[in-house]
């Protein structure tokens, strides 16, 4: 394990007026690129321009940090540095560690006590522990590429980097979730197209990714209101039962939603999934018995031969599977 420290420099500009004029831009909120010594920690932009605002009041921007490699990054202090730091404030608290894939938005205010321009710097100290090879930190730059394509809804070039970056072996285990979730449904969007009910489905899993299960939600609802019949309605049942039963531990509600997933669309190929799921989800409601049946129905759904007492799941991978699922959560609640 190496570990280095590095200072991250960001600039601060503004300006002040007494009169307390309101105008002014915005940060870029593009990544830049590899941050200093080769360190995959980024920030959504280097410079950071505040507008005009009037002595005595205040204005907010808010810094992303952003770990995009494999390695780990310590983020030690964060300091306000130049001639104008004391009219800038930072609610940093640190020390902090970002492991991969993790980020921290953090806001810094400036308020004036005088007028004129202003500039200052943030110093960001952090450390690098290595984890994976360099290849493996640049592999990780294809999911985000990826991610930043689909942004654009430039999904082909998106659906080409999700591959690229699987098929080089991902370092970082949640990354390589998303893209493998994310891949067949942009590759689905090439066959049935990627019209506003597909954007609605990949903006209720970019939520969910981001932890913002109601805005999931919301988007997944809107779908399923505006277009039930849409090719991603399964999909997005799926991922809101998936939402109550994992994010939200809402058992009652996962459990009506794998159901309705079942009965309103009994071809999917979550179907299985959404047995599974709502067994889990009456077993934490404490309905032992309920969670039984369903186990032995998605059991005796992959069986394919059965006699003296013994049962054998059909000959074929995925059946394999869910029998094995199934016969060992029988098992633990003591029924086999």
């Amino acid at each position: 394990m190496q570990k280095t420290r590095y200072v991250f420099l960001l600039s601060l500009i503004a300006a002040a007026t007494v009169a307390g004029c309101q105008s002014g831009g915005s940060s870029d909120n593009t990544p830049t690129g590899p941050g200093p010594n080769g360190s995959y920690l980024f920030v959504s932009a280097e410079n950071y321009y505040f507008g005009t605002t009037g002595v005595g009041t205040t204005r907010t921007q808010t810094i992303e940090l952003v770990n995009r490699g494999g390695d780990i990054y310590p983020i030690n202090t964060l300091n306000v540095s130049g001639d104008n730091r004391d009219e800038f404030v930072s609610d940093f608290y640190g020390p902090i560690t970002l492991n991969p894939s993790e980020a921290i938005r953090l806001n810094v205010t400036f308020q004036p006590v005088t007028d004129g321009r202003k500039f200052a710097d943030i110093d960001i100290d952090f450390d690098t522990i290595v984890q994976v090879s360099d290849a493996a930190n640049q592999n990780e730059q294809n999911f985000y590429a990826a991610a930043d394509l689909e942004h654009m809804q430039d999904y082909r070039g998106a659906s080409d980097k999700y591959n690229e970056y699987i098929q080089n072996s991902p370092a970082v285990d949640v990354n390589k979730r998303r893209a493998a979730i994310k891949l067949p449904v942009i590759k689905e969007s090439e066959t049935y197209g990627d019209g506003a009910e597909f954007r609605s489905y990949l903006r209720a899993m970019n939520a969910r990714d981001a932890g913002n299960y109601a805005a999931a939600m919301d988007e997944i609802d809107y779908l399923l209101t505006v277009d039930s019949d849409s090719y991603v309605a399964d999909d997005s049942l799926y991922l809101k039962g998936y939402i109550q039963l994992m994010d939200q531990q809402d058992y009652a509600a996962a459990q009506e939603t794998m159901e309705r997933l079942r009965r309103e669309f009994p071809d999917t190929t979550y179907y299985d999934t959404a047995l599974y799921s709502e067994a889990l989800a009456l077993q934490s409601l404490g309905k032992e018995a309920l969670a039984t049946e369903v186990l032995l129905d998605l059991r005796y759904k992959h069986t394919g031969v059965e006699a003296f007492g013994l049962a054998m799941p059909k000959d074929n991978v995925i059946s394999r599977v869910w029998f094995d699922r199934a016969s060992e959560a029988l098992e633990q609640m003591g029924v086999l």
